[in-house]
């Protein structure tokens, strides 16, 4: 009867002891290094007290350089039990810690942890193979961007190995938009189960967050206006995508190998690809279309199919004028970081 009520106890004490391990661990070695101390000035283990700390934690992890050893008996006992309550005070705090990574490692996969990313893009909803070339489409363009995928129908990250972040929930929930740190994304891709679920997370989205480009993809134009109208920095930041597939199956019957340019416009990793630059409104600039198109095809090999003011012109006239504030929409194999429009003007002029 007394050796059971020993062992409960026993096993009690010890779980109470690992429940409070950080405390109990940090108790121990606190006890471990006074006490070693206060006998190392008793048996006069002058040379171990002068570096009492190094010694103690070179004793404490049974690395035991021998640059500092006791000389006395009595010295050695009491390195002999730091050293052996140290084996197992080292083996509990790493396998505490141990412990304390693969959590946090199953909560990331689990899509449970917290964002704390700025300028990040957020991908809202998962379609097995459509969102994986979204995302090769986005790092080819910028190697470095961090996204977040927010999906309600995944268990675990469906895109782990992609280096692509995780959160698990309902799209439009204030904890997954909290969660994934919707408030400093500077990009949103929503891809709902269906358009009503891609609206209200749009609505959701845009109540913390005005500044940040939003495209929805809708199978329909149902809310296509209410996405386009909801309040932003700038309407242009409002964007919906319809099925392309269908109109360009109609393209294609109609003008031979057309669906093939107008994919490799869209698309990041073949051919030319479709870039936009905005002229700073800072700088007065002023020409026409004609001057900046044949100096961007001569200077960069690039070319202007589109330029944008109050509206989207494609293929404006040549008489086209050409204003700060305006955006141009280029062709070419890579993004032209350093356009100087005024000296292009007038040195092709």
């Amino acid at each position: 009867m007394i050796f059971t009520i020993i062992r409960k106890a026993y096993k009690k004490s010890v779980f109470r002891l690992y429940e409070h391990t950080w405390l109990s661990l940090t108790f121990l070695v606190a006890v471990l290094f006074f006490g070693g101390l206060v006998g190392m000035i008793a048996f006069e283990e002058a040379h171990i007290v002068e570096n009492y700390a190094w010694w103690f934690v070179v004793t404490i992890t049974t690395v035991g350089y021998g640059d500092y050893s006791p000389a006395t008996q009595n010295g050695r006992l009491i390195a002999s039990v730091i050293m052996f309550i140290g084996i197992g005070t080292i083996g509990v705090a790493i396998g505490k810690l141990a412990q304390k990574i693969i959590s946090i490692a199953n909560k990331k996969a689990k899509g449970l942890g917290f964002m704390n990313y700025s300028n990040h893009t957020i991908i809202m909803g998962y379609r097995k193979g459509n969102t994986e070339k979204v995302i090769m489409e986005l790092l080819a363009n910028n190697p470095d961007e961090k996204i977040v995928l927010c999906s309600s129908g995944q268990d675990v990250n469906p895109l782990m190995g992609d280096g692509v972040d995780f959160i698990r929930g309902e799209l439009a929930s204030e904890d997954v938009l909290e969660r994934s740190n919707a408030i400093n994304a500077s990009s949103i891709i929503i891809h709902g189960s269906d358009d009503n679920q891609t609206f209200f997370t749009a609505y959701s989205f845009r109540a913390i967050n005005k500044s940040a480009h939003m495209v929805c993809y809708l199978n329909n134009n149902d809310h296509h206006d209410k996405i386009t109208c909801m309040e932003a920095d700038d309407s242009s930041l409002n964007q919906v995508i319809l099925p392309a597939s269908v109109y360009l199956m109609a393209q294609e019957l109609q003008e031979r190998e057309s669906s093939v340019v107008v994919q490799q416009l869209i698309s990041n990793l073949k051919g030319e690809n479709l870039y936009r630059y905005e002229l700073p409104i800072t700088d007065e600039f002023s020409c026409s279309f004609e001057d900046i198109f044949f100096s961007m095809k001569k200077e960069y090999g690039a070319t202007i199919i589109a330029v944008k003011d109050s509206e989207m012109v494609l293929n404006p006239p040549l008489t086209q004028s050409i204003r700060s504030g305006m955006a141009l929409f280029y062709t070419a194999p890579s993004r032209i970081n350093d356009i100087r429009l005024r000296e292009l003007s007038t040195k092709y002029a």
